[in-house]
C-alpha cells in the first residue's frame, strides 16, 4: 500500500515477498517449539527437584495411600489428567513423581493408564485449560522462592514455579503450531503421508505432541479431514497415533532423569506404540464401533452437531482404554522385570527406588517371612550405600556433577528407607513372639541407623568438594595423597561391611581388631602430616578448614562400618 497525493493505491505482493512470508512462518515455528521445549525441559527439572526437596515422609505416605493399588493409582492418574485438561502435562508430572521418588515403577504403570482415561474424558465434557493456570503458579513460584523465610516454603516455591514453567512450556509449544493448522503444506503432508496408514499414525503423534490436550489434537485432525479431503479411517488412524505423542512427551521428560524414570518412560511409550501400530487395520471397526456405542448420545462431544468430531473423539476414549487396561494388568510383572526397587547401571551407578520394594504391612501377621524381607530391605540399603561410597571415591579426584547429583538422590533413598524399614521394625516387635525376632530387632535397627548416617557422613564430604571446588581452594599434593589413603581405608570398611551383611558372616582372614589398629594409624598420620603443613604455612585456612571437615567425615564412616560389623556379628 502506497500514498500516491493522498490516495491509496494497492500493490500485489510479490511472489518472492509470499516466500519469504512462508518461510518466516516456518522460522516462527520452530523458534516456537524449540522455546516451548527448553521451557518444558527447565520446568522439569525444578519441579523434579522441588518434589525431592519438598517431598517428606508425610508426603510419601499420602501418596503411598492414594496409590496403594491398582484401582486408586488409576484413579489418581484420572484426576491429575483432569486437573491439569491434558495428558501430556499429567505424564510429565507422573514422570516427576517417579524422578523425585514418590512414586515407585508399579504405581507410576498404573497412573500413567488412569492418566490415558483422564486425557480422554475432557473431549466428552469440559475443563479448564492448563493454559489459564500457568502464569499465575510462575508468580506464586516466584514470590515464595525467593521472599519466603522458611526454607520449607522456598523449597515449595521451586516446585511450584517449575510446574508454572512446565505449563508455560506446553503452552508456547502448542501456540507455535496454531497457526499453521491450515499451512499450505498440509497439502504436501495429505500426498507424502495420509494415503500411508502408518506414516498417517505417525503425523497423528506428532500433532499430539505439539498440541498438549486431546480435545485440540483430535479438533484439528478432524479439521484437516475436512478441509483436505482426508477420509475418517485415515483420521482415525491419526487420533489412534496420537496415544505416541503423549508417551513421547513423557519419554522427553526423563531426558536428564534417573535410570528407573527412564526405564517408566520408555515402557510407555514402546505399549503406546504397539497399541496404536495394533489398531491401524482395526481403524474401520474402530469408527463403526463408535457408531453403535449405546451411551454416545450422552457424550458432550456429539451435542456439538459434529459427527466426525464425535466418532474421533470416541476412537480416542477406546484407544486410550486399551492401553490403560494393558498397562494396569500387567504392571505388576512390568515392575518386577524393569527392577522395581533398584537397577544398577553400566557406569556403576545404582538408580533406586526410594521407597521399600520388599515390606508389606500384610505380612506383619507371619514375623518369619516378614524378618527375610527387612533383611532384604537391609541388603538393599546396604548397596545403595556401597555405591554412593564409590562414587564419592570418584568425585574426590575427579568431580563430575552429574555423579554429584546421584550422590545425592542416594542420600535422600537413603532417608526414605530408614524411615520406612524402621517404622515397619517397630510394627514388627510388637507382634513378633519369637524370641530370637525379638533379640534380633535391635540390632537392626541400629544397623539401619548406622547406614542412614553414613549417607550422611558422605554427603558431608560432597559438600566439602563442592566447597573446595567453588572457592578455588587447592589442596597440596600431600594433603590429597592423605585423603586418598583415607579414602581406600574406608573404602575397604565399606567392603567387608558390605560382605558381612549381604552373606551374614565376615571373611576368614578379616580381623576386626586389627584393621581398627591399622586404621587408626592411617588417620594419626594424615593428622599430624596436617599439622605440620598449618605450622610450615602450607596450608592456608580455609583449606585447613575443609581438610579437617573431610577427614573426620572419613573417620567417622569407618567407626559406624565397625559399628555395623561388631552389632551383625553379635546377633549371629
Amino acid at each position: 500500500m502506497i500514498d500516491n497525493g493522498g490516495m491509496l493505491q494497492f500493490r500485489l505482493v510479490p511472489p518472492e515477498l509470499r516466500i519469504w512470508s512462508s518461510t518466516n512462518m516456518s522460522l516462527s515455528l520452530i523458534e516456537g517449539a524449540l522455546g516451548g521445549i527448553g521451557l518444558f525441559l527447565l520446568g522439569m527439572r525444578l519441579m523434579s527437584d522441588g518434589i525431592r526437596t519438598v517431598a517428606d515422609a508425610r508426603i510419601r505416605d499420602v501418596f503411598t495411600k492414594l496409590t496403594s493399588n491398582r484401582f486408586y493409582s488409576m484413579l489418581f492418574g484420572m484426576a491429575t489428567a483432569l486437573a491439569v485438561n491434558s495428558g501430556s502435562a499429567a505424564v510429565i508430572f507422573t514422570i516427576g513423581l517417579v524422578n523425585g521418588g514418590v512414586l515407585n515403577i508399579f504405581q507410576a504403570l498404573s497412573v500413567l493408564g488412569g492418566v490415558l482415561i483422564g486425557a480422554s474424558l475432557p473431549l466428552h465434557i469440559h475443563i479448564i485449560p492448563y493454559s489459564l493456570i500457568s502464569t499465575p503458579l510462575i508468580f506464586s513460584g516466584v514470590v515464595l522462592k525467593f521472599f519466603a523465610r522458611k526454607r520449607r516454603y522456598a523449597n515449595a516455591g521451586d516446585l511450584i514455579l517449575g510446574i508454572g514453567l512446565l505449563f508455560l512450556g506446553l503452552t508456547l509449544l502448542e501456540g507455535s503450531y496454531r497457526p499453521f493448522d491450515h499451512h499450505p503444506f498440509y497439502t504436501t503432508f495429505n500426498e507424502l503421508f495420509f494415503h500411508q496408514p502408518i506414516l498417517a499414525t505417525i503425523f497423528g503423534a506428532l500433532i499430539s505432541f505439539l498440541v498438549q490436550s486431546a480435545r485440540s489434537s483430535v479438533t484439528v485432525v478432524a479439521s484437516l479431514s475436512s478441509g483436505y479431503q482426508i477420509d475418517p479411517i485415515t483420521a482415525s488412524r491419526m487420533v489412534s497415533g496420537g496415544l505416541i505423542g503423549v508417551a513421547a512427551m513423557g519419554a522427553l521428560a526423563s531426558v536428564g532423569g534417573n535410570s528407573v524414570t527412564r526405564r517408566v518412560a520408555t515402557t510407555y511409550l514402546f505399549f503406546a506404540f504397539s497399541v496404536a501400530l495394533l489398531l491401524v487395520p482395526l481403524a474401520s471397526l474402530m469408527l463403526e464401533a463408535a457408531q453403535r456405542l449405546p451411551f454416545v448420545e450422552l457424550s458432550g462431544a456429539c451435542s456439538e452437531g459434529q459427527p466426525l468430531f464425535c466418532q474421533l473423539a470416541w476412537v480416542h476414549t477406546v484407544s486410550s482404554l486399551l492401553v490403560a487396561c494393558i498397562l494396569i494388568a500387567i504392571s505388576a510383572p512390568l515392575a518386577r522385570m524393569l527392577g522395581g526397587s533398584s537397577v544398577i547401571t553400566g557406569n556403576g551407578a545404582v538408580a533406586s527406588q526410594p521407597c521399600a520394594g520388599y515390606l508389606d504391612e500384610r505380612i506383619l501377621n507371619t514375623p518369619p517371612l516378614a524378618m527375610e524381607q527387612v533383611r532384604k530391605e537391609i541388603i538393599r540399603m546396604m548397596s545403595v550405600t556401597a555405591f554412593m561410597y564409590a562414587d564419592i571415591h570418584e568425585v574426590l579426584s575427579d568431580f563430575d556433577a552429574r555423579r554429584a547429583d546421584t550422590i545425592r538422590q542416594h542420600e535422600q533413598v537413603l532417608d526414605s528407607l530408614n524411615h520406612e524399614i524402621t517404622t515397619f521394625l517397630a510394627a514388627l516387635a510388637r507382634t513378633a513372639d519369637s524370641p530370637e525376632i525379638s533379640y534380633e530387632i535391635p540390632g537392626l535397627f541400629q544397623t539401619v541407623s548406622d547406614l542412614e548416617h553414613v549417607g550422611d557422613r558422605c554427603e558431608n564430604i560432597l559438600k566439602g568438594i563442592v566447597s573446595k571446588k567453588e572457592a578455588g581452594v587447592v589442596f597440596s599434593e600431600d594433603a590429597m595423597d592423605d585423603l586418598k589413603r583415607l579414602a581406600q581405608i574406608v573404602a575397604t570398611a565399606i567392603s567387608d561391611t558390605e560382605h558381612m551383611i549381604r552373606h551374614g558372616f565376615i571373611r576368614d582372614d578379616f580381623d576386626l581388631a586389627a584393621a581398627k589398629t591399622a586404621a587408626r594409624v592411617v588417620f594419626e598420620t594424615a593428622r599430624q602430616n596436617h599439622f605440620e603443613r598449618m605450622s610450615n604455612g602450607v596450608c592456608p585456612p580455609r583449606a585447613a578448614k575443609l581438610f579437617n571437615e573431610m577427614t573426620s567425615d572419613f573417620e567417622g564412616i569407618a567407626r559406624l562400618c565397625w559399628n555395623i560389623i561388631t552389632c551383625q556379628g553379635r546377633k549371629r
